[in-house]
């Protein structure tokens, strides 16, 4: 929201600098994003009167001017501008000035011969006209006023400052200039002086409009005012163009200009139709019961005034006359029915939308505009009436017109809304104020006190309630720009706080203060992480909102964009865009993990905390050492990184292999177990996913339930370090080989042999795998090394032979097979 300084200046009182005020602005919450001084690109630019105008000998297109800027002695100017003559008033740049929109520094100079002195400018040199022909050429009426060297400045009414607001979501009373002067009173504590309504004209409040129940609800209104004898083609006064030429929009025609000026100054936009278009498109005269607002329907088309013909659709509110649709509500004007330099009648519009149906039609087609942002941000229909009535006012000054009814929906009631404000709250929720002791001097605390009822009630003032006295405090009437945001006694209250100033007030820190600390399943997560940095992983952050491409996802009501119109149920898709961004730049490898949130649609709506990874190419520094071409790692090698990072948790992990997950290679892909519940799962991608070119290149997935790893890892015998006295006897080891189908998996074999060994058996590992065909296709060989050993003594062969040969009669009769 961009508003002039000589426009607040009409509204309230200030007595403080641009600076000083910005500052005041941002800290009472109307962020100051920039102050632009508006006579920046015209200083040292006067007005001079050329006396006299001579060709220049060396040249066909320059001439030598005498120009008077008030000095003793008139300039020497060369100007090459072909309107340049004797006897015209004009802007001069004297030596020393910066011309910023050409980016040139006015010097002595010689030309050709002759010494040129200044330089005399064209609107766009001065950086007002994006383009000019021949120099600017003031009207003698105007400069007469004005004594020769006055300051382009004061002459083109730039001595003034533009400050320009973020006004955020919880503020829609500083998206007017009435808004913001009103909150610069507050923080100044001056005057205001707003403009007068002069005349109350007759509200027809007519109840047979056709209005969508969705788009006007129960604190909306829409309101039609017929004005006759009105002319298009006058100018707009300077000072209308002015204010909103400083605040960002331009200049159009008088009566747009009017309803442009009003969003402005109000906040509420208004929206001007051509009676003579409208009756021309519906065929007989446009009567205001002929508006109605409505659900667009499929397959109609609206020309705006953006020049872009759009779809409408049921999702688009639009307002109708005679059924046929004229504007999108609340967003922006048709074409076929917009005001012109032909315009002697208008239909002036006048109403408050559903925020909701506004955003919806405002994504719909695309675009945000300045009436769009306000509806969404939520206006109060209290004020638009006299928004209404305020633009007839200032069309009575220009235009000779009888009084207009103004048709509206409802009739606005002025029953008071009374916020109860408690004393005791009040004082409770801020605590006392302190009253700092200056006087260096004087060796005493600062004062306390709890804040008086006259500086609670000329808070509220200020911001223009209402307060009416009670015995437990005040009844407190908000204004109606304020009621979207002062709902509340608490909003009563921190809008005291602020005026006051949040620094006035005493400490109110806990006591005593309890330092926080993570608990065993955050610091789990913190290790996990770790354990994955610390062995080369990169995490990486995607958003939880993607394109509707299942049914099973589930789907946000009101989504920005179709491309993040549902929320995620994986988060692997993601990583594979990542992983093939990273090898299009040339990458040799990309691994990388994410702790993120994925949803279910079915059985029931539930949210998941996981972790999942890619891995892609070989993470390796020293590869001027390796020889081989290929940069690939194999299923176990990557598997392996996985085991290396899950390490920090003290975990065992189990694989069972699977052909279940669709997206992974069904020979090359497993489920994760701990303590015989589910963790995740690891895999190869699916080749046909590399056919079709959705992967670049092989790479391996995994995702793992931090809910489950988390639940294990802080389990007390895992997550506190037991002290083990060290072995001080040998161990005894026996290998043992057998022949086993495939389908038995290595993890169950080695249960088996622990559940066997009893307490003697230390440790089990797999030493070596032998495949052969002479075993057949479904048999392999696997050789498993036990450890044995007794904490008190050394072992004998004949202290383990029983043991031994247990172990080996319980494989042999659980998978069918024989000692090798």
């Amino acid at each position: 929201m961009k508003v002039s300084q000589n426009w607040l200046k009409s509204l309230v009182d200030i007595n403080t600098t641009p600076e000083d005020l910005s500052e005041k602005l941002s800290i009472g919450g109307f962020e100051v994003e920039s102050l632009i001084d508006c006579s920046e690109n015209v200083k040292g630019i006067v007005l001079g009167k050329v006396l006299s105008v001579v060709k220049h000998e060396n040249s066909d297109k320059l001439s030598i001017c005498s120009v008077d800027v008030g000095n003793s002695n008139p300039l020497q100017i060369i100007c090459g501008a072909n309107n340049v003559k004797p006897n015209i008033y004009v802007y001069v740049a004297t030596i020393g000035t910066f011309l910023n929109a050409i980016n040139l520094k006015i010097k002595r100079s010689e030309i050709r011969g002759v010494i040129s002195e200044g330089m005399i400018c064209s609107l766009h040199e001065l950086g007002i006209e994006e383009t000019s022909d021949g120099i600017a050429i003031i009207s003698e009426e105007f400069a007469l006023k004005h004594k020769l060297g006055t300051s382009a400045a004061s002459l083109l009414d730039l001595n003034d400052y533009v400050y320009d607001l973020a006004i955020t979501a919880n503020r829609p009373d500083g998206m007017s200039v009435v808004g913001i002067a009103r909150e610069i009173s507050a923080l100044l504590e001056t005057t205001l002086n707003f403009p007068e309504l002069n005349t109350i004209y007759d509200i027809n409040v007519y109840q047979k409009f056709k209005l969508c129940p969705e788009a006007i609800t129960k604190n909306c209104l829409y309101s039609i005012t017929h004005i006759d004898s009105v002319n298009s083609k006058k100018l707009s006064p300077q000072w209308l163009k002015d204010r909103l030429e400083k605040s960002g929009i331009k200049s159009i025609n008088f009566l747009v200009d009017i309803t442009n000026y009003i969003l402005l100054e109000q906040g509420q936009p208004l929206h001007a139709f051509d009676k003579d278009k409208l009756s021309n498109l519906i065929g007989r005269e446009a009567l205001p019961d002929d508006f109605s607002v409505r659900k667009a329907n499929n397959g109609e088309s609206l020309m705006c005034l953006n020049g872009e013909n759009y779809n409408l659709n049921e999702n688009i509110t639009v307002v109708a006359c005679d059924d046929m649709p004229v504007a999108i509500a609340g967003v922006i004007g048709g074409l076929d029915t917009a005001v012109n330099d032909h315009t002697s009648s208008i239909y002036l519009e006048g109403a408050v939308f559903n925020p909701t149906t506004i955003r919806k039609s405002s994504k719909e087609i695309g675009i945000r505009t300045e009436s769009s942002s306000r509806f969404e941000k939520g206006i109060s229909y209290k004020n638009t009436l006299d928004s209404v009535r305020r633009a007839i006012n200032i069309l009575e000054e220009y235009f000779d017109f009888s009084n207009p009814i103004i048709n509206s929906s409802i009739e606005v009631s002025n029953k008071e809304i009374l916020i109860p404000l408690r004393r005791e709250r009040i004082h409770k929720l801020l605590g006392p104020m302190v009253i700092r002791n200056d006087n260096l001097n004087i060796s005493c605390q600062n004062e306390k006190r709890n804040l008086s009822d006259t500086e609670i009630t000329e808070k509220l003032k200020l911001i223009g309630c209402t307060v009416i006295n009670k015995n437990y405090g005040w009844d407190v009437e908000v204004i109606p720009n304020r009621s979207q945001d002062l709902l509340r006694e608490i909003d009563l209250i921190e809008e005291i706080a602020r005026l006051i100033g949040y620094d006035m007030f005493d400490l109110s820190l806990p006591n005593p203060i309890k330092p926080g600390k993570l608990s065993l399943s955050q610091l789990a997560l913190r290790k996990l992480k770790t354990g994955f940095i610390d062995n080369g992983f990169n995490e990486v952050l995607s958003y939880s909102l993607v394109p509707d491409s299942n049914d099973d996802l589930i789907k946000i009501s009101n989504p920005l964009l179709l491309e993040t119109s549902c929320l995620r149920d994986n988060i692997w898709q993601e990583h594979i865009r990542i992983c093939n961004q990273n090898i299009k730049s040339g990458s040799d490898y990309c691994w990388i993990f994410e702790v993120g949130n994925i949803f279910h649609k079915k059985p029931n709506l539930s949210q998941e905390e996981i972790l999942s990874g890619a891995i892609f190419g070989n993470n390796k520094f020293e590869k001027w050492l390796d020889t081989s071409k290929g940069n690939h790692l194999t299923y176990y090698e990557a598997r392996g990184k996985l085991k290396e990072a899950l390490k920090i948790l003290n975990l065992s992990i189990e694989d069972k292999p699977t052909k279940t997950i669709d997206f992974l290679h069904p020979g090359k892909t497993s489920i994760l177990f701990t303590e015989g519940n589910e963790v995740g799962y690891f895999g190869e991608i699916h080749p046909k996913l590399i056919s079709e070119k959705k992967a670049l290149k092989k790479l391996y997935l995994f995702s793992l339930k931090i809910n489950n790893i988390l639940k294990a890892s802080t389990r007390k015998n895992k997550w506190i370090p037991v002290y083990r006295q060290y072995p001080t006897v040998p161990k005894m080891e026996r290998d043992i080989n057998f022949i086993f189908n495939k389908k038995y998996l290595v993890s169950e074999i080695v249960s088996q042999i622990k559940k066997s060994g009893k307490k003697l058996l230390e440790d089990v590992n797999l030493i070596d795998v032998y495949d052969d065909n002479n075993f057949g296709k479904e048999f392999i060989s696997y050789t498993f090394r036990l450890s044995y050993r007794d904490s008190e003594k050394t072992l004998l062969d004949s202290d383990i032979t029983n043991i031994h040969e247990g172990i080996v009669d319980a494989i042999e009769e659980k998978f069918l097979t024989k000692l090798r």
